[in-house]
């Protein structure tokens, strides 16, 4: 049967601070910091005989996504990944700024929440220092492949398009962390495109806890990145390039500048509610529930 943990869904974090009175900093997500793994044979096994769904209808989404993960798993298979290989899958879903659109890099605030909308994400562990990403878009049927060596130095050039997501993740964290264990990583994604709901952070999110569970590196992300809001706060660094205090240096990001309002977003939210976050440090000021009217079932 599937790990306990597998399928760690990014906005079920258990939060320290429940309470806007309480503390505004939360433990690195169980994602991060205790990832299950599985096989791949085994993931499409739970898939099929229904434990899966039950998995994901416990944490409050929607059981038949399981498919997205049997479809994930069963392209990696395609690509010639053998089935007992280690593996570990993620959901990462979108988000919606409700407010305070480009205020997170100006220490502002933002009303944000995740959405049951995002990508199913599965990666088998490779022997070399190699990412090899299988994106599937489920909305247009399109299908995609990139691949980027994690020991790429940080002037090589990156690949175009969404692909530059995972590269430029992967090179960071070779960079900051001196990862070497590669993952071939397939994601499905049912976002509608050019939507406004993150989709690029999104990448980069499954592409670093892919890699930060392949190589483990828990131990140092509690050491130098102790809270989920720091995570999230590095994260923005990786896609923004700059650095994250002297000890993470930075490189040339993905070409855009912005903040960690959609990192924090996609990992901290939490179903059926709203949440107020300031930033410039990254805390949280308040949760606000959603009226049990507009609360998607789960």
């Amino acid at each position: 049967a599937t790990d306990p943990a597998l399928i760690q869904a990014t906005e079920d974090t258990k939060m320290m601070c429940s309470d806007a009175d309480e503390s505004p900093t939360s433990p690195l997500p169980a994602s991060v910091s205790a990832p299950g793994s599985t096989s791949v044979a085994a993931l499409i096994a739970d898939a099929d005989g229904g434990a899966l769904g039950e998995r994901l209808a416990a944490m409050g989404l929607d059981a038949s996504r399981s498919s997205s993960f049997a479809a994930a798993a069963a392209r990696l298979l395609a690509a010639g990944v053998a089935p007992e290989t280690r593996a570990t899958a993620f959901w990462v879903p979108g988000r919606i700024e409700v407010l305070g659109k480009h205020t997170d890099y100006a220490g502002g605030r933002s009303l944000l929440c995740a959405v049951n909308r995002g990508f199913s994400v599965v990666a088998a562990d490779r022997d070399d220092a190699v990412l090899r990403v299988f994106a599937s878009f489920e909305l247009t049927g399109e299908a995609d492949v990139a691949e980027v060596a994690l020991a790429a130095a940080p002037e090589a050039a990156s690949p175009a398009g969404w692909a530059v997501y995972p590269a430029v993740t992967a090179r960071r964290l070779a960079r900051n962390f001196g990862i070497r264990g590669g993952v071939d990583l397939a994601l499905s994604c049912d976002l509608p495109e050019a939507s406004g709901m993150s989709s690029s952070s999104a990448v980069v999110i499954a592409t670093f806890l892919c890699l930060s569970a392949r190589n483990r590196l828990s131990a140092q992300l509690r050491a130098r990145l102790p809270t989920a809001e720091a995570l999230c706060h590095y994260l923005g660094c990786v896609e923004n390039g700059q650095d994250c205090g002297h000890e993470l240096p930075g490189d040339a990001g993905v070409g855009t500048f912005g903040g960690s309002e959609d990192h924090t977003a996609i990992l901290l939210c939490r179903r059926a509610e709203l949440r107020v976050y300031a930033f410039c440090p990254t805390a949280l000021e308040a949760p606000l529930p959603l009226h049990k009217s507009h609360a998607s079932p789960p």
